[in-house]
């Protein structure tokens, strides 16, 4: 079965490069370990009465997290290992998901109301 997942998964990332590019690829992967991280924090608990947190950016294994509130900025990196952990798990095996991130740097940023990924 996983055998068949990474197929699919190689033939998903041949298709879009031979359509799109070599861009989408990285916007794809990039795609991947976001949806991963609010799939983490929102089974953990840690996405509930206005906190938030998103993953904005990786750069070379880091990923740049941003909290909504302090209270929950430490309530992250008290948890980073695991989260990491989590994350990386979450998506093994899916399609273009190319990241593996081995650290996390979180800060207290505005919240999403108005924003976006």
């Amino acid at each position: 079965m996983a055998h068949r997942a990474e197929e699919a998964a190689a033939a998903v990332q041949r298709a879009l490069l031979a359509c799109v590019g070599p861009g989408a690829a990285e916007q794809l992967a990039l795609a991947q370990v976001r949806l991963a991280w609010e799939e983490t924090v929102t089974g953990a608990g840690l996405a509930r009465a206005g906190l938030e947190s998103r993953l904005v950016r990786v750069v070379n294994g880091t990923g740049h997290v941003e909290a909504s509130e302090s209270i929950l900025a430490q309530e992250l990196n008290l948890r980073a290992d695991v989260l990491l952990k989590a994350v990386n798990a979450r998506m093994h095996g899916r399609p273009g998901a190319t990241i593996a991130l081995r650290a996390l740097a979180i800060s207290v940023g505005r919240s999403r109301s108005g924003g976006s990924l």
